[in-house]
């Protein structure tokens, strides 16, 4: 379980400046990031150090990454939204 301080770190990192990006993330976040096992958070975090711009083409235009790992992650996130 993350720490509440923890969270808002991540949290405050999700925060991209495009509506869409920061809704995604930041609702994957606060749904289902406790729920995640412990590469998947480490997967999660790594996320968030690619640029925008990638991250926009992997989450909302549904680009598929090369990186297996971020592949893997961007899968839970967009399977996240459905449903």
């Amino acid at each position: 379980m993350q720490g509440p301080d923890e969270l808002k770190r991540i949290l405050w990192k999700c925060r991209r400046g495009t509506r869409e990006l920061d809704l995604t993330l930041e609702n994957f976040v606060r749904l289902h990031y406790q729920e995640l096992p412990g590469q998947a958070r480490t997967e999660f975090q790594s996320l968030l150090e690619y640029d925008d711009s990638l991250l926009i083409d992997w989450l909302c235009l549904q680009k598929i990454p090369d990186v297996p790992e971020v592949r893997e992650i961007v899968s839970r996130i967009r399977s996240s939204g459905r449903g």
